[in-house]
């Protein structure tokens, strides 16, 4: 048996492992949507929901922490630990109108998760405990655009973003027979720093116009909560064949919520030194730092069903539906006039030839995600903008294992997801691939030793 320490060791390793392959990676990830808001919408799930189309709202099993909705926690194997770190290898293409690309590779650490099931031996409930930390949106963009004026000086205005918001949780869920119930609760908090340049080459008359820039630095965060709920329903048994089918529902909320924080805001005019190339300071116009400021983080709600076949084979067939209310969001009161509500239909399914612990290959134990997403992005720069993603998703036992251990068996997921936000008619679209990695490790906990 394998002790939850042991386990603690294999996870940190994995961790720093991960760290390694992620720093190997340093381009620049550039999004000019992520300018609006908080940034880009980092995906919410984990690698198993990625694999099958991003469905959460009503999946759960032994030894997934589906952070989506906190009422799957109720669903932790008996007296199991669950420890899940992911890997991000994204790659983005951005197109215009005009034939022009521009591609860029980053690679990120979605998120690192521990789960645990805190029942009573004899509790006629189910009691789970979740916690970990991931990034919610992400501010990465690098703009260059030339003018000229009209006395003939050329004029380059540069616009950068970069930072980011994050959520360290923990939850927990309760379930009484079909029904669980459960909340995520924890910190939000982040950083968004903007720089905007505009650089005057005088081509016409020497030293006759300087170049200046407005930097301004958000610092913010704020608790919040998050609820969620699962419904079982039995649609057919048959023990004598060892069969069941259920239909499980399930819904989750983030509630809206107001960060607060400072800002601090710089305008200076500069010129870039010749051996150098750094900016060196002319003047400051003008500095403030610590302005209150503050944020109104949007709500986002979820609906879906799941349909489960369980006997030698098992197989889970999914839908989402997600609204998210971005079109709310505020900055000091005031709303982003490129932000609208958006939406999400997910669908997903995952299929494992052989549950019973009997299968001569591995690959029978192995398990086969694919799924699909359309929707509205919330961000409407050149119109309303839709996007779809096609994905495909692996779960690799470390070992070949029993039925008895087909909730504590230690799995590698991967998925791969491809596909495009905008069209060929607008200013710009997207065409993105993205190869995801977590490891999930799962033991028994706080068994008490007995001893003859």
């Amino acid at each position: 048996m394998q002790s939850v320490s042991l386990i603690g060791k294999r996870v940190s390793f994995l961790f720093v492992l991960s760290l390694s392959i992620v720093s190997q990676l340093k381009s620049q990830d550039n999004s000019p949507w992520s300018r609006y808001g908080l940034g880009d919408i980092v995906p919410s799930g984990n690698i198993v929901n990625r694999g099958m189309g991003h469905v959460g709202a009503a999946y759960s099993d032994y030894q997934t922490i589906n952070f989506v909705n906190p009422a799957s926690y109720s669903r932790f194997g008996l007296q199991r630990s669950i420890l899940d770190i992911g890997i991000d290898i994204n790659s983005r293409k951005l197109s215009d109108n005009r034939g022009s690309s521009y591609t860029s590779n980053n690679a990120v650490v979605p998120y690192l998760a521990a789960g645990f099931q805190i029942k009573p031996p004899k509790a006629k409930y189910d009691w789970g405990l979740a916690f970990g930390l991931r990034p919610l949106t992400k501010v990465s963009y690098n703009i260059i655009s030339g003018s000229r004026l009209d006395a003939g000086d050329s004029v380059v205005s540069i616009y950068e973003g970069s930072g980011g918001s994050y959520q360290a949780f923990v939850g927990s869920a309760i379930g009484i027979k079909n029904l669980s119930i459960g909340f995520n609760t924890g910190y939000r908090f982040g950083t968004a720093d903007y720089i905007t340049r505009v650089n005057i080459l005088n081509d016409t008359v020497p030293e006759r116009y300087r170049s200046g820039q407005k930097k301004i630095g958000n610092k913010f965060g704020a608790a919040f909560l998050e609820l969620g709920l699962q419904y079982r329903i039995k649609l057919g048994l048959d023990t004598a064949k060892k069969r069941a089918s259920f239909l499980q529902l399930g819904a989750y909320t983030s509630l809206q919520g107001k960060l607060k924080g400072t800002r601090d805001e710089l305008y200076e005019t500069f010129f870039i030194t010749g051996q150098s190339g750094t900016d060196q300071q002319i003047d400051s116009v003008s500095e403030k730092t610590d302005i209150p400021m503050s944020l109104l983080y949007p709500s986002t709600y979820g609906f879906g069903a799941m349909y489960e076949f369980e006997g030698k084979t098992s197989l889970r067939i999914g839908a989402d539906v997600v609204l998210s209310n971005w079109g709310n969001y505020e900055y000091d009161g005031a709303k982003d006039s490129k932000l609208q509500n958006g939406w999400q239909v997910k669908t997903g399914a995952q299929f494992i030839p052989d549950i019973t612990g009997r299968a001569k290959s591995y690959w029978n134990q192995v398990m086969y995600r694919t799924g699909f997403t359309y929707g509205l992005e919330p961000y409407k720069v050149d119109g309303d903008m839709k996007s779809y993603g096609i994905t495909l998703g692996l779960g690799l036992p470390i070992r070949r294992y029993s039925y008895a251990e087909f909730n504590r068996n230690n799995i590698i997921n991967t998925s791969l997801e491809f596909g495009q936000r905008g069209n060929r008619t607008m200013l710009l679209r997207e065409n993105y691939f993205r190869f995801s990695v977590s490891f999930s490790l799962s033991d028994i906990w706080f068994i008490k030793r007995k001893y003859e």
